[in-house]
């Protein structure tokens, strides 16, 4: 009896042998699988941080790009949210006299509200709107940018001594609201006064039978001050 069960130990053991190579042939083959795997994602590694440091290039640049162009719009847009408190504190409608462009802001004001008729004298009214017009420009930074200061006339010839024609006429008015603004503090070296006299009206000063239109030229009677990026 003793005999049979040595044997059929024996035989145990030849019959567990095979079941054992076989488990670990199975976990050579999973440790190569592994192997091959993690050497994938080790490439995929690689690849995607070459891809996200070019991605990073690239998205700085345009970034940077960005954040230039705000900082050359901002102070415009806050200058215009400012702007339209103050006209509205003077009785203007700021949708009638500012416009907001890429790199500039125009404040365009009637001449009617500034000057008597065939004048260049600011009253007293006219000269607190220009100040605080001034005021408010002059307390942003505003390095890269230059105030144009535009005098306009209808088409109505003047013929004084002080203003022999309507340039004189248009020329004064710009340069009696540029002596507001540098009153302000608003550097010199900013400034322009230019008189345009009739040549760029904002509507026809006559119909087709050349007959005024008084509505028109009412609105041809104007200031206007251009803050523009100097380009």
């Amino acid at each position: 009896m003793h005999y049979h069960n040595d044997q059929g130990a024996y035989q145990s053991a030849k019959l567990k042998k095979p079941k054992e190579e076989e488990q670990n042939e199975w976990l050579v083959t999973y440790a190569d699988a592994m192997t091959l795997i993690l050497g994938f994602f080790i490439l995929i590694l690689s690849m995607s941080i070459i891809n996200q440091n070019r991605f990073e290039e690239v998205a700085q640049g345009l970034n940077d790009g960005l954040l230039k162009k705000e900082q050359e719009i901002k102070p415009l847009k806050a200058l215009n949210a400012n702007l339209k408190y103050t006209l509205l504190q003077h009785s203007i409608l700021p949708q009638d006299a500012l416009e907001m462009g890429d790199n500039y802001l125009k404040i365009n004001l009637p001449g009617s509200m500034l000057f008597a008729t065939g004048s260049a004298e600011l009253g007293s009214k006219s000269k607190k709107l220009l100040a605080d017009i001034a005021h408010n420009i002059e307390g942003f930074e505003l390095p890269d940018f230059n105030i144009e200061i535009e005098g306009h006339t209808d088409n109505i010839p003047i013929n004084t001594p002080r203003f022999p024609s309507n340039w004189e006429l248009s020329s004064s008015r710009a340069i009696s609201v540029l002596h507001v603004f540098l009153a302000q503090g608003i550097d010199g070296n900013k400034l322009k006064a230019i008189g345009y006299a009739d040549t760029r009206p904002t509507a026809p000063n006559l119909d087709a039978q050349g007959n005024p239109i008084a509505n028109n030229q009412q609105q041809n009677r104007r200031v206007e001050i251009k803050i523009a990026k100097n380009i």
